[in-house]
């Protein structure tokens, strides 16, 4: 019997925000059941550091490189096969609910690569059966007439959406927020909507702890400012220009700690929202009998600085802040259960999840199938993880910078990482079990010793005892761009093989 799966995704959230990965404050109680029937792999990594790049390598299992994902907002083509199609193809009632940010809606203004902005292929609505979306704030399919809903969503737009740090406590009830609301939708889908007759693929996808930094009672006031752990003090010394520049675009030259604190502690009450919401819909799939036979997957589609390295949000380079994320997968009669020290991918999940529901692999998939480690066949671990980002073009400099915010709370020039040119600038990040290496179109790189420096602050590029194993790494990231060069189309121009020609001989 195929299984059920369910996809449970945020926002924005970087591992290091949960106990399970080391935070000694954050508690969230119904993940951690999760892990306790399942697998947390310890070193999980995005594979772009930006929301649409990094879910439509997750849900096509190629890079962002491969599907020609360069930037923030741009959309899966058409023609790439996705994980809910071969799924849908295969039998299963597949389900969106919350956050998309990966295929095109034919009702909405959509850009893909090589399409034209007139032309608005519905492939949302193709790929899934049923269809819920939620935004930012708290707007959720089938609540956004309520008016207490929309008040809600208002505070969160009106006091904390444009500046780097706007933050608060929503004061709307919880039950009109939108973390909620999409957890009593998947709730409805499972009881009301899910056909009994097949087996289903939902993904469940918050769009928290994403910005805006608002929670409603009793999550708000859940974290004293005071307890929160801060990341280290990193003077960005022989740190890459990006960074220095985002430090300055973001505002947190001039943020106090106190601050931070408090926006800290607002994100991580926005975690137990969540943790609380999931809480619910895994009691659902318990009550409805379906536990037994559904598999299910949580993490992040990238991280979120949260003051880390002098910047918050995402950005265009690799500290582990943006790129680490959760990764728990609980699967029912799997061989495994525990803590894993496996380097895993983002990409890795539709290869992953069509092996456990018995689905041929697309031609092109790139990711690497976690199935064999479940169930007990041979598995080879990868040897590194990669991680792509940015935009073709020069990087902005310190001596470009004509416009800034003022403060941490200035509006007037809307967050840094939303503007495009804060992504100028292509990079790729090899991250082996003890080394990080990035490289930058510009020139610039980072090597840094994850084992006796995990917070990266010390850039040992350049230093002449490392340069071997800068070296080494550098060669096995240009072998894997040579071997990760796009296979799509299969080359059937020729019809003569070698192998088949003498294979009988």
């Amino acid at each position: 019997m195929k299984p059920n799966i369910v996809l449970i995704q945020t926002d924005q959230q970087s591992a290091e925000t949960l106990g399970l990965y080391g935070n000694p404050l954050v508690r969230t109680p119904h993940l951690e059941q999760l892990a306790e029937r399942g697998v947390v792999f310890n070193t999980a990594y995005c594979n772009y550091p930006a929301c649409s790049p990094s879910r439509s390598s997750m849900m096509t299992g190629r890079y962002a490189s491969t599907i020609r994902l360069h930037a923030n907002h741009m959309l899966i083509d058409p023609q790439e096969e996705t994980l809910p199609n071969v799924l849908k193809q295969a039998g299963y009632q597949t389900a969106l609910i919350g956050k998309n940010h990966a295929f095109m809606d034919g009702k909405k203004s959509n850009y893909y690569p090589g399409g034209d902005d007139g032309v608005k292929p519905d492939v949302l609505h193709e790929v899934f059966d049923y269809v819920r979306e939620g935004v930012h704030g708290h707007l959720v399919d089938g609540y956004r007439n309520d008016p207490e809903v929309r008040a809600a969503h208002q505070w969160a737009v009106d006091h904390c959406w444009k500046s780097p740090l706007g933050h608060g406590m929503n004061p709307a009830p919880y039950e009109k927020c939108g973390t909620y609301l999409l957890g009593q939708t998947a709730i409805d889908y499972l009881s009301q909507v899910r056909r009994e007759d097949q087996p289903f693929f939902l993904w469940l996808s918050f769009p928290d702890p994403h910005t805006p930094y608002q929670v409603p009672e009793p999550y708000a006031s859940l974290y004293d400012p005071k307890d929160v752990p801060m990341p280290p003090v990193d003077n960005l010394d022989n740190k890459p220009e990006r960074v220095r520049v985002a430090h300055i675009m973001d505002a947190l030259d001039r943020a106090d700690e106190q601050t931070i604190r408090q926006v800290r502690a607002i994100h991580y009450g926005m975690i137990n929202f969540i943790d609380d919401t999931i809480g619910r819909v895994t009691q659902t799939l318990e009550k409805l009998g379906l536990a037994d036979n559904t598999l299910i997957v949580f993490t992040s589609d990238h991280g979120d600085s949260m003051g880390a390295h002098g910047v918050i949000q995402k950005h265009n380079f690799f500290y582990d802040s943006f790129t680490h994320v959760p990764f728990i997968v609980a699967w029912p009669g799997a061989a495994k259960t525990g803590r894993s020290d496996e380097l895993v991918e983002l990409v890795d999940i539709m290869p992953t999840l069509l092996d456990a529901a018995g689905c041929e692999h697309p031609f092109g998939l790139q990711g690497k199938s976690l199935a064999p480690y479940f169930t007990g066949g041979e598995y080879t671990p990868r040897p590194f993880a990669v991680i792509e980002s940015g935009e073709h073009g020069e990087p902005m400099t310190l001596s470009e910078i004509t416009t800034r915010p003022e403060d941490p709370f200035d509006e007037s020039c809307f967050v840094w990482c939303a503007w495009r040119e804060a992504w100028l600038g292509r990079g790729r990040c090899i991250r082996s079990k003890d080394w990080k290496l990035s490289v930058y179109t510009n020139g610039e790189a980072e090597l840094y010793d994850m084992n006796n420096d995990p917070d990266e602050l010390h850039n040992l590029i350049g230093r002449p005892e490392y340069e071997e194993i800068a070296q080494q790494l550098r060669n096995q990231l240009l072998l894997w761009t040579i071997d990760n060069l796009d296979a799509i189309p299969l080359n059937t121009t020729v019809g003569l093989n070698y192998r088949s020609k003498y294979a009988a001989k």
